[in-house]
């Protein structure tokens, strides 16, 4: 039977039950992977996205370093080996960078402001000019209350990923923040901003490295 890989941990954890899921943990030079036997990749329904989610926070509540896997992680124990010993700085990095740490979510809502036209060169768009409408595609720009709150925010971030939305979505920016620094964060967050949806603390999921 493959394993169905939950997480990756710098902590030893013994197995244990989360409600139906036998959890269990191998060590690979000193990164330790949590994970459940399976025949099969769970099928993606709310349902399994709900139960993988809770797995994750029950595995982060044992451990000050976790990097939770994609979802369907389902591999062989001599290609998880493999795939280990591939990454093993890349995933060395990431434990580091997430201990003791937490992401905070900020979902932005509203109308896109069109984007500025770049400038046509001869037909076609400058390289310069094309950069900065690839920048603006994958970041646009964000309403004055949105970026007022990410500014407040800011000096309790120590990274920061973006990913483009889509319709009334314009981003999601996620946040990784010390757990010491996590009530300052939510303090600077202050009152609800209408647009602005702000979620956490969960397991630093968007800075988890893309193994499979």
């Amino acid at each position: 039977m493959a394993l169905y890989v939950l997480a990756l941990t710098d902590t030893p954890l013994s197995a244990w039950t989360v409600g139906a899921h036998r959890l269990e943990s191998l060590q690979h030079d000193g990164v330790h992977v949590v994970f459940e036997r399976r025949a099969a990749s769970p099928a993606v329904t709310d349902t399994e996205l709900r139960e993988q989610h809770a797995l994750v926070l029950a595995i982060a509540a044992r451990t000050r370093a976790i990097l939770p896997a994609r979802f369907g992680s389902l591999i062989e124990k001599r290609q998880l080996t493999a795939l280990l010993r591939r990454h093993e700085a890349d995933v060395r990095a990431a434990l580091e960078q997430v201990r003791d740490r937490v992401q905070m979510t900020v979902r932005v809502t509203g109308s896109a402001a069109p984007s500025p036209s770049a400038p046509v060169v001869s037909g076609a768009l400058s390289g310069r000019d094309y950069l900065e409408r690839a920048r603006l595609k994958s970041s646009p720009p964000l309403p004055r209350q949105a970026q007022r709150v990410l500014s407040a925010v800011q000096p309790y971030v120590v990274s920061e990923r973006r990913e483009p939305g889509a319709g009334r979505l314009l981003g999601t920016i996620y946040h990784l923040v010390d757990d010491s620094q996590l009530a300052d964060y939510r303090k600077a967050v202050g009152k609800r901003v209408p647009g602005v949806i702000v979620s956490g603390p969960w397991p630093p999921f968007a800075f988890s490295p893309q193994l499979w």
